[in-house]
């Protein structure tokens, strides 16, 4: 099978729950536990230790997203060289659960983004067999 790689895909292309589940390119390396903190902490590539934790922290992260018009569960892409891209949007996740998440967030936001909590965790666990 043919897989397209996910910078061939527009913002308005984004991969879905359904579309995940099928990306044995994506599933192993999702990270639960890299949060918009860990993920914006400064780095310099010059430095040995901030490329060891850039390696630790490369794959996809789940996070919320609350710049749009309703706060959101979305995937990220974190390359090897920092650089980002939102790729997926979940749209099967209960909104009580984004909702609780933001009022009740487990960690200061950054730049709108919110991390993910157990509840979801759990969720996604489930869902994508991960």
């Amino acid at each position: 099978m043919d897989i397209p790689e996910i910078d061939d895909k527009s913002i308005f292309e984004m991969l879905g729950l359904e579309d995940i589940k099928k990306r044995p390119d994506i599933l192993p390396k999702i990270k639960l536990d890299v949060t918009p903190q860990i993920m914006m902490e400064p780095r310099f590539q010059s430095r040995p230790e901030d490329l060891d934790k850039l390696k630790d922290i490369a794959g996809y992260m789940f996070y919320i997203e609350t710049e749009s018009e309703a706060p959101a569960l979305m995937l990220l892409k974190i390359g090897r060289s920092d650089i980002t891209n939102t790729v997926g949007r979940i749209e099967e996740v209960p909104a009580e659960m984004i909702q609780k998440a933001v009022a009740q967030p487990l960690l200061p936001p950054v730049c709108g983004m919110y991390a993910i909590t157990e509840e979801i965790k759990n969720w996604l666990k489930k869902e994508l067999s991960v």
